[in-house]
């Protein structure tokens, strides 16, 4: 096994097991008015594509779909147009496997790590092709669709350029949505985070100054990198204006937020977008809400957790309420995995109360609706 695989590979602890006897075979019995949960965990698709990486993340940890790394990492790379390339089929068979373990909305996660010069015709050309192979890559391996990660790792949305510069963004953002979507009008579109509440654009004063209180105390000076996603509004609004079949917008602000926090901020962000969509006159979906949680992890070599089972167990429990198609859990790479190698961080102590919570969620959620169906109009919490 390369380093790289023995890094990640997916080890089975002892009560792994006895877990699964308990779960039972949930995956095919799902409600669909229950949020599926996703994982953002460095999920590689060259190195963890089998049945056994495939078993852990969809029926150990109980995950409905994972964030796919290394298919198209960043808007320069480019996946091609050949099926029968090796990328083309790994891709495919990482869908194939952990579709048989209920993992089967699995995302293309795309993210902004190298520059892109706006005022580049080539590029921006060149980046629109490339978003249509990564759509024909997803539909062709049965993925659910593509994860757009708009935060600016490298500086993106602050070039100057005023309102010219606005309109060939969002020119960009319209074609590469047209694209997308041209090459694979079902796919499911998952932008994070929440441009909108990024941006400022909708925050009142007392919000701004309590962030900026927040990245104080924090005593993380690269909490705002780049961070001005001024240029991101019109991106968006080009990208919005595709009819698509269903967009989603994964929401970074909850990673945190108590149980009242989550269920205030879910619905604040549906009418912002509902809001947005109609202040622009685009005939495209309306972008549904997914709730983000960040449990475990602190750093990518501090796998301890942060928050109690017993409070994630909560949000998650309130996530899962008001959240429209998805959850998502937001980890450092590797920090849901066991790693072999002796210098590595250990899991935290109690992770398996953090997996436990998972499952019992979604059985919560799903013994509600199936209340539901039986006639009964309770709430699932």
């Amino acid at each position: 096994m390369n380093g790289s695989a023995r890094r990640r590979s997916a080890l089975w602890p002892r009560w792994v097991p006895a877990l699964v006897v308990l779960i039972g075979a949930w995956h095919s019995g799902v409600a669909a008015q229950c949020p599926k949960v996703l994982m953002f965990d460095g999920i590689n698709v060259k190195t963890e594509a089998g049945l056994q990486q495939a078993a852990y993340w969809g029926q150990t940890v109980g995950v409905q779909g994972v964030f796919v790394n290394n298919v198209m990492a960043y808007w320069q790379a480019d996946v091609g147009t050949d099926p029968g390339s090796k990328l083309w089929q790994q891709a495919r068979l990482f869908q194939s496997n952990y579709a048989k373990y209920g993992a089967t909305d699995n995302f293309i996660k795309d993210a902004l790590y190298k520059a892109h010069d706006w005022n580049s015709a080539g590029q921006n050309s060149a980046v629109i092709a490339h978003f249509a192979h990564a759509a024909a890559l997803a539909r062709y391996a049965g993925f659910k669709g593509i994860a757009l990660d708009l935060e600016p790792y490298t500086p993106t949305w602050v070039a100057a350029g005023g309102a010219g510069l606005a309109a060939t963004i969002e020119r960009e953002g319209r074609g590469i949505g047209q694209a997308m979507f041209a090459a694979y009008p079902d796919m499911t579109l998952i932008v994070m985070p929440d441009v909108l509440e990024s941006s400022d654009r909708y925050k009142t004063f007392k919000q701004k100054f309590m962030s900026g209180v927040h990245q104080l105390k924090s005593g993380n000076t690269h909490l705002s990198r780049h961070g001005n996603y001024a240029f991101a509004v019109p991106f968006l609004r080009g990208l919005l204006s595709v009819p698509w079949k269903q967009v989603v917008i994964g929401l970074e602000q909850t990673y945190s937020r108590n149980s009242d926090g989550i269920a205030n901020t879910v619905p604040r962000s549906r009418q912002l977008y509902t809001e947005f969509v109609q202040e622009n006159g685009a005939t495209g979906t309306v972008p549904g809400s997914a709730t983000g949680l960040w449990p475990l992890g602190r750093t990518s070599q501090d796998k301890s957790a942060r928050e109690t089972p017993e409070r994630f167990a909560q949000r998650l429990r309130v996530a899962s309420d008001v959240s429209d198609d998805y959850v998502w859990i937001y980890a450092k790479g590797g920090t849901w995995q066991a790693d072999e190698r002796p210098s590595a961080a250990p899991l935290a102590p109690d992770f398996r109360q953090f997996v436990a919570a998972i499952h019992q969620a979604r059985a919560d959620c799903m013994a509600v609706d199936a209340t539901r169906r039986d006639g009964s109009t309770a709430a699932r919490h």
